[in-house]
C-alpha cells in the first residue's frame, strides 16, 4: 500500500485495521464460521505491526540523516518530501541545515590550509606540543632544522641533543632561552621562545627554534673588531709616549761612546726636563695599568648568587646610599614602585651595583644643572614583566654614540674608564635580563632592567 502523503498512508492502515478488527468481531459474534474471525485477527495484527514500522520508518530516515551529517556526508538527504506538505517542510529545513554544515566544513578546511600553507611559509622552525608531550605540528623548517621528518614527542628530542627535552620542558609561557647543540655533527646556537595557549579544553605549548649562530658570530666579529680599535688606541696612547720618552731619558743619561751614565754632566734645566719626562711615564704607566686593571674586571665577573629581589626594598636602599652623593651634585633622586608584590629572582648585589653604576652617570650628566632629577622606578611592562628603570633629565645622548656606549672603555668624559656601562649589561644578562636604553638629546635618558 503506497500513497504519496503520509497522513493517507496512515490513515489508509487504521481504517483496514479498523475493519479487520470489526469484521472479526462481527464474525466471531454473529456467525458460526471460526476461519474468517482468526485471519481477519491475523492480518489485523500484521497490519499493525507494518502500520508501526512505517512511522518508526520517519525515525530511522532522520538518524540516517543525522548518521551522514556526523561523518560528514552532506550529498544524502532523506526522501521525505513525498510524504506530504509537512515532510516537504521537513526535508526543506534539513537541506538548508545540510547546506550550512557543508559551508561551515569548506571554510574550516580553507582555513586549515591557510594555515597550514602559513606554517609551512615561515622561516622559522616551530613545533607544537600538547599536554601530554606529543608533537601535534612540526613544519618544514623544523625538519630541515632538526634533519628529521618526525618527531612523535617530546622525549624523541633526545636523540637530536639530550639537553633540549628538559630545556622545552622548563620553557614556559613567554620565556625565551638560548642553548648550543650539536645537530649532525653541526654546532648550532638556538634561541628558543614558547607561547602556551588552550584549544577545545586542551593545552598545547608552541615553541620556536631559531639558529643566530651565524648572527652571534657576526656579532662577535663585529665586537671583537670594535674591542681591537679601543685596545690599540688605549694602549697606543701610553707605550708611544713611554718608547718616546725612555729614549730621550737614555739619550740624556747615557755616553753613546763609552756606554756610561753622565748624570753630572746635566745642566738644571735638563734636570727638570728628566724629571718631567720620568713623571710622564710614571703617569702613562700608571694608565696603562689602570686599563689594564678594567678589562680583568670585565673578563672576571663572579657567578651571581639568584635569589628572590624585592624590588621596593632594593630601591630604598639603593636610595639610602646614592642620594647624598647625587645631593652634593644639587641633583634630587626620588623612588617609585607601581604596584604591590614586584619582585625579581637575580643576585642583589649585582643588580644594586648596576644601579649605581647608573646613577652614578646620571649624576654625572646632571652636573651644574639647577632642575637636575632622578627617578628610580619599579614597574611591569604590558607582559606582566618586572622592569627596573633609572630616568634622567640630563641632555641625553648622541645618536652617533649610542651604538657604542656598553662598547668597553668606550666614553665621552674626560675622567672615565669607559667600563661601567658594558659591565652594567654584562652583569644584567649573567642574571637573565636586559639593559636597554631609551634617549634623545634634550630629553634625558631611560635606562631599563628587564627581568625574564
Amino acid at each position: 500500500m503506497r500513497f504519496e502523503s503520509f497522513r493517507l498512508n496512515i490513515a489508509a492502515r487504521a481504517v483496514l485495521l479498523f475493519g479487520l478488527i470489526a469484521l472479526a468481531v462481527w464474525s466471531a459474534a454473529h456467525t458460526a464460521w471460526q476461519v474468517t474471525p482468526i485471519v481477519s485477527g491475523i492480518i489485523a495484527v500484521v497490519l499493525l505491526f507494518e502500520l508501526v514500522r512505517y512511522v518508526e520508518s520517519v525515525n530511522r530516515e532522520f538518524a540516517e540523516f543525522l548518521s551522514f551529517v556526523a561523518h560528514d556526508d552532506f550529498a544524502t538527504s532523506p526522501p521525505l518530501a513525498r510524504k506530504g506538505r509537512v515532510f516537504r517542510e521537513l526535508e526543506s529545513a534539513y537541506r538548508l541545515l545540510a547546506g550550512k554544515f557543508r559551508n561551515l566544513n569548506l571554510q574550516r578546511a580553507a582555513n586549515h590550509q591557510y594555515l597550514e600553507a602559513l606554517v609551512e611559509h615561515v622561516s622559522v622552525a616551530l613545533i607544537c606540543l600538547d599536554a601530554k608531550g606529543e608533537v601535534t605540528l612540526m613544519n618544514r623548517e623544523a625538519k630541515a632544522l632538526f634533519k628529521t621528518p618526525h618527531l612523535a614527542s617530546l622525549n624523541a628530542f633526545n636523540r637530536i641533543d639530550p639537553q633540549l627535552p628538559a630545556a622545552i620542558a622548563e620553557l614556559a609561557d613567554g620565556s625565551r632561552a638560548l642553548m648550543s647543540v650539536k645537530i649532525a655533527d653541526e654546532a648550532l646556537q638556538l634561541a628558543l621562545f614558547a607561547t602556551e595557549f588552550e584549544l577545545l579544553g586542551e593545552r598545547y605549548k608552541l615553541i620556536s627554534f631559531q639558529n643566530i649562530r651565524d648572527e652571534l658570530e657576526q656579532r662577535e666579529i663585529d665586537y671583537s673588531q670594535k674591542l681591537i680599535k679601543v685596545l690599540t688606541h688605549e694602549i697606543m696612547n701610553s707605550v708611544t709616549p713611554i718608547i718616546s720618552l725612555t729614549k730621550l731619558i737614555r739619550d740624556r743619561l747615557v755616553d753613546e761612546k763609552t756606554g756610561e751614565l753622565v748624570m753630572q754632566n746635566l745642566s738644571g734645566e735638563e734636570q727638570q726636563d728628566l724629571a718631567r719626562g720620568l713623571a710622564s711615564i710614571q703617569s702613562r704607566g700608571s694608565g696603562l695599568l689602570k686599563f689594564v686593571q678594567a678589562y680583568s674586571v670585565l673578563t672576571n665577573l663572579p657567578r651571581p648568587s639568584i635569589t628572590e629581589v624585592d624590588v621596593a626594598t632594593l630601591l630604598d636602599r639603593v636610595h639610602a646610599l646614592m642620594a647624598p652623593t647625587l645631593a652634593d651634585e644639587r641633583v634630587v633622586l626620588q623612588v617609585q614602585v607601581a604596584g604591590a608584590n614586584l619582585a625579581v629572582r637575580a643576585d642583589p648585589q649585582q643588580i644594586e651595583q648596576v644601579l649605581i653604576n647608573l646613577l652614578k652617570n646620571a649624576a654625572e650628566a646632571l652636573a651644574g644643572r639647577e632642575d637636575g632629577r632622578v627617578i628610580l622606578r619599579g614597574t611591569r611592562d604590558d607582559h606582566g614583566k618586572v622592569l627596573i628603570q633609572v630616568i634622567d633629565n640630563g641632555p641625553g645622548i648622541e645618536a652617533t654614540h649610542l651604538d657604542d656606549i656598553f662598547l668597553p672603555f668606550f666614553t665621552t668624559k674626560r675622567s672615565g674608564s669607559g667600563v661601567g656601562l658594558s659591565v652594567s649589561r654584562q652583569i644584567m644578562a649573567l642574571n637573565k635580563g636586559v639593559l636597554t636604553v631609551k634617549t634623545a638629546p634634550g630629553a634625558g635618558c631611560e635606562f631599563t632592567l628587564k627581568f625574564r
